[in-house]
Parts: structure tokens; C-alpha cells; sequence
């Protein structure tokens, strides 16, 4: 083929939307890098200052307690760890096809260097037109990398400013790997700390009506859980639960209504509206990805867990697994006359948080057995599902041994459901773990359960954060402490919000719908590495300026990920939600096909 000829994939709609997508890239990793970055220089000492002038004494003297050194301190640390590039200095990794021209010139036009560009293509015939077009426009410096990209993303360092993920298949697809690929680039850190990933998805064939069941209700299982959702108008609204949807409601469950008309359950609503929810699910699913999923399975892929958690896996597994069965008979019990301690008076009102406060107060050190007994979390994930929503999802899928809360899958989604749930660990085994469905076990009960944290880590559960941590917006818990301690090891990135594009469009000549979607992801370093790592965390704490700075450094990242849901860092804002403090929301997605453009 002749570079001169016209491409096949050069249609003017793909073209807006591949323009539109680099472009905002290339953007925010260069020009707009402070805004892609989770947490603005400023938030820490504009939260001081809304404290400060607060009607609230409490939040005044936290206000004063705050020092200017260590906020200056932050600041100068937050811009080190972000940096700055410039287009010509940046790296880029695409998926070539048989026409690399097409992206190729978009990225030379926005500034990039052809020496920082890589492009990648698997199948060989395909990549023989590549490289023949390649040669033909003597573009020196390219890097043509006839492998997958998948697979250089494991057996490399390098780590890209933006990747673009332009699949063929829908997500999740087995033929491509699609949702594979992106799990294994998250779990291998193959973007930068800062990085940009654009992704590109199209529509499954839901032409048949089975086939629309099958791919309903997994994008329903998913999004059922969450606690907010995306609106048609857009912006964020409560979550299916809030307007009183069901969920795979058995033949038995409607019989229970009688003559009265049952609540509509929430697939009938993901079938009737499939495009907007499929394009809602795999943007929380990439978000979901980077910050819970991926890190585990890092985290796992090595014996740097046991720093953080005790080394019973199994123990975790199975105290996963029963967050999403009630244990009928410990229900409505109270077990605070089963704590034994002389030395401590425990109210029957009290809760977890109350004792360990009273027992430090008291110099006293937490038995851990007789606080397991104190609080039961049995079936916390079905009556809390939005703070446990993957491990709901996984067991509303059938994966975990459940009770009457969960009805059976679909006849004819196994398969569609084992390659979701296959897809989203990446191309390698995880050691000690066997699959998805244990690794987020494990992470729902490392979070929900103190007595599997380490010796280091249990220091920072017993913290006595109502004594020594100042009230803020939200009362302070040993969510401060879990996450960016499980974060300094497993390397989460995290999703700007506000910075979000997506897009829709049909490209000439093609019927099926592409769903586009580009995202901003930040390690924020800059806020989890401002405390110690967790031997010495609760030293740092005591510092009170330094632990108010930290805090008002995470207020940052609760803000923008607040409607994406309680699956960590819940209740850790500084300040309430403002219009000088709001929470991040989705863009609506553009419609390009519409003639919808920004």
C-alpha cells in the first residue's frame, strides 16, 4: 500500500475523535500538567484558610495548628514529584494496525518526537503494512515494535507519558485481550507516575437478544453497587440502590409481591438504556483498575505484602469471603460484655474505634483476638455494598458461596463472565493467590480487619485518632491510615476526575459505536510519601502540623474521588464540599457522531 493512497481508517468522525482525545493528552501531560495533577498546589493552604475562618473553634485551632513551613515544605515537594515536560519530551505508545500513519501524524503535529513514539503490532501481516508504510515515509526515529504491547509492558522498564489504547474489540473481549492489556499495564506501572491513558472501545454486538442479557448483566452487576452514578444531563446522582432498583430478581423474589408490582430491576434499566451504562461501565471499571486492582495484584506478585499484613493469606481469603454472607446467628448481638479487660471500662455503646481509643489512653496494647469477637462485619459487603462494591459485583457474578441476597447469573453468561473476571489480574499468575475473586478478598479484609495487619500496621490501627487527631469535616479513622500505607507499597494511580474526557461516536461506513475515553492518572506520591512509611507513621502524626498538612493533602484526592465511591479513603475530608471545595465530576460523554463537539 502507498503512503499516498487513502487510508481506510482515516474516516473524518475517528479522525475528530483521535484528534480530540491526543490533543487533551498531550495537554494535560504538558502544558495542563498542574491541573492533571489530583491535588492543586494550593488546596493544602486554601484548606487552612477555610479552617481558619470557620465559625467552628475546633476547626479554627486546627487552622492555627497548621504551620506555614510545613505547607511550604508540601509544596515544594509536590512540585519535584510532578515536574514539567514539554511535548518534544514526552513518550508515547500506540497501537500501530496496518495504517501507523494516521495517529503518527496527529502526534508529530502536536509536537511529540518520532524518537519518543512506539508503536505496536502483534499480527504479522498487519505489521508488514505498517512497516512498509513506515519506510515509505521515512519516519527516522520511530520505534516499530512487531510484538504486543502487552507484553512489552511486562518485559520493560519504560514507562509512558501517554498510552493509546485503540482496540478493535469491545471491553472485555477474550479475541483481543482488551481489558487484559489494561490491567496488565496498571499492574506493571507501564505509565508515568503523571500519565495520560486514552482507550477506545467499541460497543459488543448486542444485536441479539441473548447476547444483550449476557452483557446487561454484567455491566449491571458492576455498576449496581456503586454509590453514585452518572445522570443522562450528566453530572453525579445516587447510585441504583437510592431509586429503589433491584437486582436479579428470582422467579421466587417476584412471586413474593403478589399483586403488587415488584421494583424494577436494575438489568431491565442497563438493557433499556445499554449504551450509556456500558460507556459508564468501563470508565469506573479503567478507574477501578488503577486503584484497587492492579496495586493488589502488584502488591502480591512479591513478598513486600508482609511488611503491611500478616502472612496468612488463606485467613484473608476466607474473611473476604464472608463479608458477603450474614452470619445469622451473631445478628443483633452485642459482644462489647466479651471484652475482658480490667484495666478498661467498655460501654455497651461503644465501637470498635471507642475501645482502641480507651485502651491507649488507658497504655494499654489491643488483644486483637478479643477485639475480632468485639466487632462481627459478617455480610458487611450486602448491607454496605458501597464500600465493598468489586467484592459485591464478583459475588453477585457467582463467585463466592452467597445466600438468598444473590440470585444465580444469566443461563449462557459463564463465559462472558470468566473472561471478565480472568481479564482483570493481567497476562500473569499472581503468587499464593489463584484469581480475581481471592485478590479482592484479600483486599476488602486487609481493609475491613486490623487483626491481619502487621505489627507495624497494627500501631496505626491502634492510633488513638479521636484523642489525637483534630475533628474536621469527617471524623477521623484509621481510613487515614490504611490506604496511603497500602499505597506507599502497592503504588495506586489515581483517576482525575475533573479532567476527564469521553467521547462516542459511529465512524463512515461503520455501524458498530466507539467509546473513547481519556483519563489522567496520578500516583500522587506528592501526598502518600509526605508521612514516613508505617513503622514510623504514627511518630508523624504526633507532629500535628505535619499530620494536618497530610490531611489537607488528602482532602484533595476525597474531593475528587468522592462520587466514584467508599472503597477507600472514605471519610477522610478536611473540609465539607463547597463551591470553593467541590467534588470532581464526569464530563458527560460527547456524542461525536451527533455533531456534539467542545
Amino acid at each position: 500500500m502507498s503512503a499516498s493512497q487513502p487510508p481506510s481508517y482515516n474516516q473524518p468522525t475517528k479522525d475528530q475523535a483521535r484528534r480530540l482525545s491526543l490533543t487533551h493528552a498531550v495537554q494535560l501531560v504538558t502544558s495542563r500538567r498542574d491541573a492533571a495533577a489530583i491535588v492543586p498546589s494550593d488546596h493544602p493552604e486554601r484548606v487552612r484558610e477555610a479552617l481558619l475562618n470557620s465559625e467552628i473553634e475546633g476547626d479554627q485551632l486546627a487552622g492555627e495548628a497548621c504551620e506555614d513551613e510545613d505547607l511550604i515544605s508540601w509544596r515544594t515537594f509536590r512540585a519535584s514529584a510532578i515536574g514539567t515536560r514539554k511535548p518534544d519530551e514526552i513518550t508515547i505508545a500506540y497501537l500501530a494496525g496496518p495504517e501507523p500513519q494516521n495517529d503518527l501524524g496527529v502526534l508529530l503535529e502536536l509536537g511529540v518526537r518520532p524518537e519518543n513514539i512506539w508503536a505496536f503490532e502483534v499480527e504479522e501481516k498487519v505489521a508488514s503494512q505498517g512497516l512498509a508504510i513506515l519506510r515509505e515515509l521515512k519516519a527516522r526515529g520511530v520505534k516499530f515494535i512487531p510484538a504486543s504491547i502487552e507484553d512489552y509492558f511486562i518485559g520493560t522498564p519504560r514507562r509512558f507519558d501517554i498510552v493509546y489504547f485503540d482496540a478493535c474489540g469491545p471491553f472485555p473481549s477474550r479475541s483481543s485481550n482488551t481489558a487484559r492489556v489494561l490491567a496488565t499495564m496498571f499492574r506493571h506501572c507501564a505509565l508515568a507516575p503523571l500519565g495520560v491513558l486514552v482507550s477506545n472501545f467499541a460497543r459488543p454486538d448486542v444485536s441479539a437478544a441473548e447476547d444483550l442479557d449476557r452483557y446487561s448483566f454484567l455491566v449491571a452487576a458492576y455498576l449496581y453497587p456503586k454509590s453514585f452514578l452518572e445522570s443522562e444531563e450528566g453530572g453525579s446522582v445516587e447510585g441504583a440502590q437510592a431509586h429503589s432498583y433491584l437486582f436479579n430478581l428470582s422467579r421466587e423474589a417476584v412471586e413474593e409481591w403478589g399483586d403488587d408490582e415488584p421494583p424494577e430491576d436494575f438489568i431491565d434499566e442497563v438493557r433499556a438504556n445499554f449504551d450509556r451504562y456500558y460507556g459508564l461501565f468501563i470508565t469506573r471499571s479503567l478507574m477501578d483498575l488503577a486503584t484497587i486492582i492492579a496495586p493488589m495484584a502488584r502488591l502480591l506478585s512479591s513478598d513486600l505484602w508482609k511488611v503491611a499484613f500478616n502472612d496468612d493469606l488463606k485467613a484473608a481469603i476466607a474473611r473476604g469471603k464472608r463479608l458477603v454472607v450474614f452470619n445469622e446467628e451473631a445478628l443483633g448481638s452485642n459482644n462489647n460484655d466479651e471484652f475482658d479487660d480490667p484495666d478498661v471500662a467498655v460501654d455497651e455503646t461503644d465501637d470498635e474505634m471507642d475501645v482502641a481509643d480507651k485502651i491507649w489512653d488507658a497504655g494499654g496494647d489491643l488483644d486483637e483476638e478479643a477485639m475480632s469477637e468485639h466487632v462481627d462485619c459478617d455480610g458487611d459487603a450486602i448491607g454496605e455494598s458501597e464500600r465493598f462494591s468489586l467484592l459485591w459485583t464478583l459475588a453477585a457474578c457467582g463467585f463466592y458461596p452467597v445466600d438468598s441476597n444473590f440470585g444465580p447469573p444469566p443461563a449462557g453468561a459463564d463465559k462472558l463472565i470468566k473472561d471478565w473476571h480472568r481479564a482483570l489480574v493481567g497476562k500473569l499468575p499472581i503468587p499464593h493467590i489463584k484469581d480475581l475473586k481471592d485478590l479482592m478478598a484479600v483486599y476488602y479484609a486487609w481493609r475491613e480487619d486490623h487483626i491481619l495487619w502487621s505489627e507495624a500496621m497494627q500501631r496505626i490501627s491502634q492510633f488513638p485518632y479521636r484523642a489525637r487527631m483534630p475533628f474536621l469535616c469527617d471524623v477521623p479513622t484509621s481510613e487515614i491510615g490504611f490506604y496511603p500505607t497500602f499505597a506507599q507499597l502497592a503504588y495506586p494511580t489515581h483517576p482525575n476526575v475533573r479532567e476527564t474526557r469521553r467521547f462516542r461516536y459511529v465512524a463512515e461506513t461503520k455501524v458498530t459505536p466507539m467509546f473513547v475515553d481519556v483519563i489522567a492518572f496520578d500516583e500522587c506520591r506528592y501526598v502518600h510519601d509526605w508521612i514516613s512509611a508505617l513503622h514510623l507513621t504514627p511518630e508523624d502524626w504526633t507532629d500535628l502540623s505535619a499530620q494536618l498538612s497530610f490531611r489537607f493533602a488528602l482532602d484533595g484526592i476525597a474531593k475528587d474521588k468522592r462520587w466514584l465511591g467508599e472503597d477507600f479513603l472514605y471519610g477522610c475530608h478536611a473540609v465539607g464540599e463547597s463551591a470553593d471545595f467541590p467534588a470532581s465530576d464526569l464530563k458527560l460523554r460527547e456524542d461525536l457522531s451527533s455533531g456534539s463537539t467542545s
